[in-house]
């Protein structure tokens, strides 16, 4: 019977939060390093810049026909921008507002307030987000639903500052039974 050496392994539980939150640091930097060489991406003034976080272009497949909404429902993933200063610092408690574009077959609101656009303000961190504030509906995205089954539509979402350009982000809607 060969004994293989043992060796007791002592996890340090402050050094991997430490690793977690570099890595995550890192992470949101690059993010914004690269989101900023894509200009279709970021919008500038002579201050302040805009940056399209995520998602820059999302599809989704609605589902759960009902009577009411044939072609089925959904949400959007909550689209998000940062705000940051001349120094590259975040910009903090600023409006960012968030507005979906109108389709005539394709219908996109904010439950609770049955509204195409909501306004929302950065955080500490400079970010905003497309998220429902509405008590009852915290967190959603744009909720999605189609009296037409089986199409395809692209909507637009706009993320706008008073004073800075508009940051677009593209969301490809297929309705309950899209073929492709």
């Amino acid at each position: 019977m060969i004994k293989l050496n043992e060796q007791k392994v002592v996890f340090d539980w402050k050094r991997r939060n430490s690793l977690k939150a570099l890595c995550f640091s890192m992470i949101f930097v690059l993010s914004l390093l690269l989101s900023g060489f894509n200009t279709a991406y970021a919008a500038t003034s002579s201050n302040w810049q805009i940056i399209a976080l995520a998602p820059f272009d999302q599809e989704m497949k609605l589902s759960t026909p009902s009577a009411a909404a044939p072609g089925g429902r959904g949400f959007m993933t909550p689209q998000k921008v940062c705000i940051l200063n001349s120094n590259g610092g975040p910009v903090i408690n600023t409006p960012v507002t968030f507005e979906v574009s109108s389709n005539v077959l394709i219908t996109s609101l904010m439950r609770g307030t049955y509204s195409r656009s909501i306004t929302v303000y950065t955080d500490s961190n400079g970010i905003a987000t497309a998220a429902n504030t509405h008590a009852d509906f915290l967190g959603e995205g744009f909720q999605v639903y189609s009296q037409y089954a089986g199409i395809k539509q692209t909507l637009q979402v706009t993320a706008s500052v008073p004073g800075l350009n508009k940051v677009t982000f593209n969301v490809v809607v297929k309705t309950y039974g899209y073929q492709y």
